[in-house]
């Protein structure tokens, strides 16, 4: 599938796993969570340990699949109902303050080497967008001054694929689908997703996911630096 550089107003990036390691961030984050569990509401791991502690969790989400979309929202009324199942009487404020110490820890990335760099390139020659299923801050995370704005799905009624965030960033970014090229590691939620919408794809290929879709990424890139030779040649 052949890309024409030439129409390519905006760069939209996926951000855990595209960016920085997604899972050893949440890792770390659920970690910091436990942490503050065990000094602020120690009866969680007297009944859970902290594998079950995430089975539970997930059970909670089961059976709350409105909340399925909402991360944030979802940990918090879990902690809640945690909290308020052990008899915490102050359980929506331990739930709040428990939610804070996982939230800020979650915003501690760490890019892959020699992203930062590529993406302060790319930032003097295309504005930069953001499109998330995640909740991370790019703000938070010390990454405001590369992104022009950044879209968690949370925010809306359907994350990617569903197109109602990419329609959204196109809006916002004022410019129609086929000048966007997005760039994402998965393939379903970022590739398919931007495709329908008629954005060009560029697929983050790391290895950890097979491509079963029906259609050819325009661009296959390994690491974000391989944009530079490709899209910036187009600007000059």
């Amino acid at each position: 599938m052949s890309l024409d550089l030439s129409h390519i107003r905006v760069l939209s990036f996926d951000l855990d796993d595209t960016l920085w390691d997604g899972h050893s961030v949440i890792l770390s984050a659920e970690k910091s969570m436990h942490d503050w569990m065990l000094d602020h509401t120690p009866k969680v791991f007297e009944r859970f340990s902290k594998d079950t502690l995430r089975e539970h969790k997930f059970e909670f989400i089961k059976h709350h699949p409105h909340l399925i979309n909402k991360i944030s929202l979802a940990r918090q009324a879990y902690l809640s109902e945690l909290f308020s199942q052990l008899n915490y009487s102050d359980y929506q404020q331990k739930s709040e303050a428990c939610f804070k110490a996982f939230y800020q820890a979650r915003q501690n990335v760490t890019l892959f080497q020699g992203v930062a760099e590529a993406l302060a390139t790319l930032k003097k020659h295309y504005p930069l967008i953001a499109i998330t299923n995640g909740n991370a801050d790019i703000q938070l995370a010390g990454l405001g001054n590369f992104f022009d704005f950044s879209l968690k799905a949370e925010d809306f009624d359907r994350p990617k694929p569903h197109g109602d965030i990419f329609h959204q960033a196109l809006q916002q970014a004022n410019i129609n689908a086929d000048q966007c090229l997005h760039i994402g590691d998965h393939p379903v939620h970022d590739m398919q997703g931007a495709y329908d919408m008629g954005m060009k794809t560029c697929w983050l290929k790391d290895g950890k996911r097979e491509w079963n879709q029906d259609f050819t990424a325009h661009l296959e890139i390994a690491h974000i630096s391989e944009l530079l030779p490709i899209l910036i040649k187009n600007t000059e």
